[in-house]
């Protein structure tokens, strides 16, 4: 995995917290209103014990789970932790035995009315399933979809005509959706007639949005460098230059196992990026070091990075790291982690790596994917003269 060599590093602030516990050795319980606040040194034993329990609750800013004060619950609290168990309380005789599952309730339900004709949007999600398409394409395709099933509402989807899709796509325009919104919902509705009810391309001839040609905010490498220095956390230092040195996506940094990491062929391996693709790309030396440095202090079980109580690190919480250090070391305000693997490729390019091989270490498809950072890469343009200097004036 890291190899065998042994690297010294001194006491963090990390470290200290990490080996932080409460002055009692006991699983505390303090009793707020309906609720019961657990508070107690953690383990990886303790905190499998409490994930155990129904209904609990994590509060990330007082920092303590929470669970409903039933007998049910005080219950399994005694069986879970016995002896270790201290009530700050006296356990009422008239509390609840057990509490119903609350009703799960979202903006969606709340905001739209009752989808008459749902068996479509059932036989949406059930193709997508069998297709094996990604959560986050599955997710979008169901919301299109089901927006546009409540616009006809009273309409059976197999009497809708070409004329009902194309008159939706002029509201969403004249709503001031994005080109990119725009060909989303295309996809969604196309995928049912012509997946789900075998039609013929029912919607193939709706004209396509032209996309806006923006080029990738890539950051300079000094932009890098300071974006990096700023960090003064071990494992945030090792996310976000793992990111940079690999090119990697948002989805497969968290994704790495540490497994993944062969330090004896210097490679990492990428499983199932983009378009489910499998791909090796190379181990920089400078971040070995530190993931050495970072193994011996945090020890993570499977997950090369996990959250500080276990489990697949967040990707919310390595955006939140990007944006911390984004404003503290004063780049690009329009960055973002994305941004990262774009400066990859295109630092990559400067150097004068064939653009061939950039395209096989980002994972693109398309050769024309991995074009658009000719668009911005330095190399050779700064010494392109200009004809003014030619001129005899």
């Amino acid at each position: 995995m890291f190899g065998e060599e042994q690297v010294n590093i001194q006491r963090t602030k990390e470290q200290q917290q990490r080996e932080h516990v409460l002055p009692s050795s006991k699983i505390e319980i303090h009793l707020s209103g309906n609720h019961l606040q657990i508070r107690f040194a953690v383990t990886d034993q303790r905190l499998a014990k409490v994930k155990a329990i129904p209904f609990r609750q994590w509060h990330k800013e007082r920092r303590y789970w929470s669970i409903p004060y039933t007998r049910k619950s005080l219950d399994k609290l005694r069986d879970l932790f016995g002896q270790e168990l201290l009530l700050h309380f006296i356990p009422q005789d008239d509390i609840p035995d057990d509490l119903a599952a609350p009703p799960k309730t979202t903006i969606a339900d709340k905001k739209r009315p009752e989808l008459r004709f749902s068996d479509a949007l059932i036989q949406l999600e059930e193709q997508l399933m069998l297709k094996r398409y990604s959560p986050h394409t599955s997710k979008s395709y169901r919301s299109h979809f089901a927006t546009f099933l409540l616009r006809y509402n009273d309409i059976h989807p197999t009497e809708l005509t070409e004329t009902h899709i194309r008159t939706y796509l002029m509201e969403v325009i004249a709503d001031g959706r994005s080109e990119s919104h725009q060909n989303q919902i295309i996809n969604a509705i196309k995928f049912y007639y012509e997946q789900v009810l075998q039609q013929e391309r029912k919607v193939y001839y709706l004209p396509r949005p032209k996309r806006p040609q923006k080029l990738p905010n890539a950051l300079s490498e000094e932009e890098v460098r300071r974006l990096i220095s700023v960090i003064d956390n071990l494992k945030h230092t090792c996310i976000i230059m793992m990111i940079y040195s690999a090119g990697l996506r948002l989805s497969e940094v968290v994704n790495l196992r540490i497994s993944d990491i062969n330090s004896s062929q210097m490679r990492i391996f990428v499983k199932g990026g983009n378009g489910k693709k499998d791909r090796h790309v190379g181990l920089s030396e400078k971040i070995l070091l530190r993931l050495r440095a970072y193994y011996k202090l945090y020890r993570p079980h499977d997950w090369l990075f996990e959250g500080q109580y276990g489990g697949q690190y967040g990707k919310s919480s390595v955006q939140k790291i990007f944006r911390r250090a984004k404003l503290a070391s004063r780049v690009n305000p329009h960055a973002t982690v994305h941004s990262l693997r774009h400066s990859y490729a295109t630092h990559l390019l400067d150097r004068g790596i064939n653009l061939r091989y950039i395209q096989e270490l980002l994972g693109h498809s398309s050769s024309k994917t991995t074009e658009i950072y000719t668009h911005i890469s330095q190399k050779g343009k700064l010494q392109v003269k200009s004809p003014l200097d030619d001129l005899a004036i």
